[in-house]
């Protein structure tokens, strides 16, 4: 879990992320699909919390171990995600929270194939990032929950809008570049105390923290489209026996919106969101659509 007891989103009033508009990428702002992943995450999880609450044997049976995954139950790699602690409602309603608040924008600019595929592969990279910091220290504590996935959603949601304010209890305006730094900040120390041989307290897996973060940053720095694996995966299984074609079509129109996109998505990140035109907002609507429509 984070450090933060309540979050209110300060823009959900503006006019181009309205629900009843079209948002970049076709997600929970104007998306068509009647139900979005970030539901279906909640949900869920909701769901697995119940059946953790009635059959106490789920947790035992899912949660992330060093010792159970060198014994080859990698599924705990995934499954610790959707798990929380029974004793502890807060932890469950904060992190849905988070998946609520920044999830919905985030499956909007990527669409939801995309944002499944970051939300499952953070939670493994955070998982493995655990297991070898417990293997380093020769801790055998298991780990459980979805902070790892969330800290993913917020760093890459600062790497987007760095400017971009959120109120912390309603009250305290923070822009996104200094929560997320403040959210490193709490995370390494105690993995800083813990390398200097001492016992920071708590049962937070912060290194599963950093490890979300640090799948978000290079997510972002390396333009990582997780579905265009996938989709390659998929063709290969399907058609085996098929050549890969030698002849690429490149379109002089696909390559000046890439180029555009490019620019706008720059200006968000130097002027903040507030900065763009309603001709540059429309650009990224069709943008959108188009990058959904195109073979990939």
């Amino acid at each position: 879990m984070f450090f933060i007891s309540g979050v209110r989103m300060g823009i959900n009033n503006r006019d181009y992320i309205r629900e009843d508009q079209p948002g970049y990428g076709g997600g929970s702002y104007g998306s068509t699909a009647p139900w979005p992943v970030w539901q279906k995450l909640i949900l869920i999880t909701g769901l697995v919390f119940v059946g953790q609450i009635l059959i106490p044997q789920v947790t035992q049976w899912f949660y992330l171990s060093s010792e159970a995954v060198l014994r080859g139950q990698v599924w705990r790699l995934l499954t610790y995600a959707f798990l929380h602690d029974p004793g502890s409602l807060f932890h469950i309603l904060f992190n849905m929270l988070v998946v609520y608040f920044f999830g919905r924008r985030i499956e909007s600019m990527y669409g939801g194939k995309e944002f499944t595929l970051f939300y499952c592969t953070s939670a493994i990279f955070a998982g493995l990032c655990f297991i070898l910091w417990s293997l380093f220290l020769r801790d055998t504590s298991p780990a459980l929950g979805a902070s790892g996935a969330v800290v993913a959603i917020v760093i890459l949601y600062a790497l987007h809008f760095p400017r971009e304010k959120v109120y912390l209890w309603g009250l305290i305006a923070v822009e996104m570049r200094w929560l997320a730094g403040f959210i490193v900040i709490i995370d390494l120390y105690p993995v800083l105390v813990q390398l200097g041989g001492n016992n920071p307290g708590g049962n937070v897996a912060h290194m599963a923290h950093l490890g979300g973060g640090l799948f978000a940053y290079i997510y972002y720095t390396n333009r990582i489209r997780l579905s265009n694996f996938t989709g390659s995966f998929s063709g290969m299984k399907t058609n085996p026996l098929r050549k890969p074609s030698s002849l690429k079509i490149y379109r002089e129109d696909d390559t000046n919106l890439d180029d555009e996109v490019d620019r706008i998505l720059q200006k968000i990140n130097e002027q903040g969101e507030s900065s763009l035109t309603k001709k540059e907002r429309k650009i990224l609507t069709q943008a959108s659509e188009k990058y959904k429509n195109r073979q990939l």
